[in-house]
C-alpha cells in the first residue's frame, strides 16, 4: 500500500488529477448503483401501487354510489308497497273499514239501516269482500257519501245501486238506497305442498 502511494506520490500533477476524478467517478458509480437505482426502482413501484389504488378507490366510489342510488330505489318501492298495501291489504280489517263507513254517512247525513258483510271469494292474487249496505236520505246526501266512498285509502267499489221508496220528510224527498260495497285483500302466496302440481316432489 505504501509503494503504491510513492508511485502515486511521484506521478505528475495531471496525473495525480485523473487518478482523484477517477476515484470520483467510481464511487459516484458505486453510489448510483447501491442507493439511487434502488431508490429509483422503489419510486416505481410505489407509483405502479398508486395507480392499482387509484383504480381501486375508483371502482369502490362507483359501488358507493350506485349502492346509494339501489338504497333510494329500495326506499322509493318500499313506500310504493306500503301505498299499496293500504289500498290492498293482506288482512281483512273489516271493522276499521266499517267504522270509516259509518263516519262518511253520518257526515253526509245518512240514515245507515243495514251493512252486512258478504262471504270473501278469493281470485288470483286477490279477495272480494262484499259488504251489503242500505241508507236513507236525500239524492244529495247519498251522492256525498258515494263520493266521499271513492276518496278512501282503502279500494271500494260501489255496484247493484237502487233508488226507491221516496218519502217526505221535514220538506226532503228522502230515499231508500240499497248497494254493494266491494272491497279487496291481497292474498300472500302460501308455496304449495310436496306432490302438489307446482309443488316441490
Amino acid at each position: 500500500m505504501e509503494q503504491l502511494l510513492e508511485r502515486v506520490n511521484k506521478l505528475p500533477i495531471a496525473a495525480k488529477a485523473g487518478i482523484v476524478v477517477g476515484i470520483i467517478v467510481l464511487m459516484t458509480a458505486g453510489a448510483w448503483f447501491l442507493l439511487i437505482q434502488d431508490i429509483e426502482t422503489e419510486i416505481e413501484s410505489l407509483k405502479a401501487q398508486q395507480v392499482t389504488l387509484d383504480q381501486t378507490y375508483a371502482e369502490k366510489k362507483e359501488i358507493a354510489d350506485n349502492l346509494l342510488e339501489r338504497r333510494r330505489e329500495m326506499d322509493q318501492l318500499e313506500q310504493q308497497l306500503q301505498d299499496a298495501l293500504t289500498e290492498l291489504p293482506e288482512r281483512k280489517d273489516l271493522g276499521e273499514l266499517l267504522a270509516a263507513l259509518n263516519d262518511l254517512g253520518k257526515k253526509a247525513g245518512l240514515e245507515i239501516t243495514r251493512v252486512v258483510p258478504g262471504t270473501e271469494s278469493a281470485e288470483s292474487f286477490f279477495a272480494r269482500i262484499p259488504i251489503a249496505m242500505a241508507v236513507k236520505g236525500n239524492y244529495h246526501e247519498i251522492a256525498v257519501f258515494l263520493q266521499e266512498i271513492s276518496q278512501l285509502k282503502r279500494i271500494v267499489n260501489v255496484n247493484n245501486l237502487k233508488l226507491g221508496t221516496p218519502t217526505l220528510r221535514n220538506d226532503k224527498v228522502i230515499l231508500s238506497s240499497d248497494f254493494m260495497a266491494t272491497t279487496f285483500r291481497f292474498i300472500t302466496q302460501k308455496p304449495k305442498p310436496p306432490g302438489a302440481p307446482g309443488g316441490t316432489p
